[in-house]
């Protein structure tokens, strides 16, 4: 069942064989003589490796399935029990899981919100860590005002090991984020850290009735990405309150969080030891558009975060209208910011019902030292998504910008002036686009990679929260928490 016949070959208008040889073999099977070509596959420019000879039988020519598909960029199968062959084109759905078991938090909500995804190295296939962000919130309208609730007030941020098994995904272990030995949270009064806002230019912070102030936490998170560390054994995760980047034991203890110059300040009474060395700049960020994605190469070496949207530099109009976003560089022998890159979001105005401040960064993954997947999606879920993309990037060609007088006026700089200044993007080359896989969800937010030719992907379904209805009770819907693992064509 491996081979094909030279009429298949010759209808796909690809692939030529050229024969040099041959020599007579015993076709046993079906009693036919079979001529073993000495012969080489040629895709376009490229000649094909073949792993057995073809043949010819009864005049016609065969080559090898799986060559074929090699040759075409399709992934070829063959199911012994069922006698079946299949042939698929990359990139296609390996796999889907959801998660049916979540446990209950209270209010009739679920736990849930995958906000990243990473796969880590020497791990089974099939195990993975995720985690979800600051905890069930919604926005409720309380006088004109649009307030942000938060249903589960004792909700403790947490991730996940879990596990892809039949078509669900298992919880291996839940690990809450938790403060250092012997510290107590302002708030939480132990060692639970939770997601509530840190200080009061932050997003505020409400009680399920919108109309009660909850109180500021200096170290309250939002967590977004996760990523870990072969050198140290820990793992790493982007926030986007500050914005800030954690570092954490694999039992959840804080080891530390990096934010932004002069924010320390701000941050009094928090337990967490805190680090300001990141540029300043990254204070504007826009409120609730914080770090997004976060990587680290697979070296152990340096550390990648991205920033969720264009800030507000100057001012949060301008923010909003730019394509320009920022990737910060991370030594992690020195915890030093080494550099910052921009990447151009796509054009919104090229697309339908799509705007700008919603072509977002959800993601990162390493795949070397200066190669990068970014997750960009948009707004917009079903059949209105425009963009849910995987772009792949290389950074070593980008300009490091990292305290060049650019860096203070970025989102205000267009593509065209950046390119008179000789500032060179990150080129993009896609990967994946969901859209031809018909991906249901808005918030595709995890992106990590098992080998070169899969890609493991999550959604946040938000914990199920949706709208308050006219009498102020919070609707629940029933979005899910799904993993989708998918085939591609050579990542590296």
């Amino acid at each position: 069942m491996k081979l094909v016949s030279k009429k298949w070959v010759a209808a796909l208008g690809v692939v030529s064989v050229v024969a040099f040889s041959t020599q007579i073999a015993q076709a046993a099977e079906v009693a036919l003589k079979a001529f073993a070509i000495k012969a080489k596959l040629v895709a376009g420019t490229n000649e094909v490796k073949l792993d057995k000879d073809p043949v010819t039988i009864n005049g016609s020519l065969y080559v090898p399935v799986k060559a074929i598909g090699d040759a075409l960029g399709q992934k070829v199968t063959w199911d012994n029990s069922s006698k079946t062959l299949t042939i698929k084109e990359y990139p296609f759905v390996a796999n889907k899981y959801t998660w049916t078991t979540a446990p209950d938090l209270g209010s009739g909500l679920k736990e849930g919100g995958f906000s990243g995804l990473v796969h880590v190295p020497g791990d089974p296939d099939n195990v993975f860590y995720s985690l979800a962000d600051r905890g069930p919130n919604g926005q409720i309208t309380i006088d004109k005002s649009v307030n942000r609730t938060f249903p589960v007030q004792d909700y403790v941020p947490r991730f996940y090991k879990i596990q892809l098994d039949g078509d669900q995904i298992k919880v291996l272990e839940t690990n809450k984020i938790l403060l250092p030995v012997g510290a107590a949270g302002v708030v939480s009064k132990n060692r639970n850290t939770t997601g509530l806002s840190n200080v009061s230019t932050d997003e505020k912070s409400y009680d399920n009735t919108g109309k009660t102030l909850l109180p500021l936490d200096p170290d309250g998170l939002d967590l977004e990405g996760i990523t870990y560390s072969p050198s140290d054994d820990t793992f790493w995760m982007s926030d986007e309150y500050r914005p800030s980047l954690i570092q954490i034991k694999r039992d959840g203890t804080l080891i530390g969080r990096y934010v932004p110059t002069g924010d320390k300040e701000k941050l009094k009474g928090a337990q967490t030891p805190i680090f300001d060395t990141l540029p300043a700049i990254y204070s504007k960020r826009i409120a609730n558009r914080g770090f997004e994605g976060v990587t680290i190469s697979p070296d152990g070496k340096f550390l990648y975060a991205s920033i969720q949207s264009p800030m507000a530099v100057p001012d949060k109009a301008t923010g909003e209208a730019s394509r320009n976003l920022r990737i910060l560089k991370m030594d992690l022998a020195t915890k030093q910011i080494v550099g910052e890159y921009v990447y151009a979001a796509e054009d919104a105005k090229t697309f339908v019902n799509v705007a700008q401040k919603d072509v977002v960064i959800s993601d990162l993954q390493a795949l070397s030292t200066d190669v990068l997947l970014v997750d960009e999606r948009d707004k917009n879920e079903g059949s209105a998504a425009q963009i849910k993309r995987v772009y792949k990037i290389d950074l070593s060609h980008a300009t490091n910008i990292l305290n060049q007088d650019l860096s203070s006026n970025l989102e205000g700089t267009s593509l065209d002036q950046l390119k008179e200044k000789k500032i060179i993007t990150a080129a993009k080359s896609l990967v994946l686009d969901l859209t031809k896989l018909d991906y249901p969800f808005e918030k595709f937010e995890g992106l990590t990679v098992v080998n070169k030719n899969t890609i493991a992907i999550t959604n946040d379904n938000d914990f199920g929260v949706g709208e308050y209805d006219a009498n102020g009770v919070l609707k629940i819907n029933d979005k899910q928490t799904q993993v989708w693992v998918i085939e591609v064509k050579d990542l590296w």
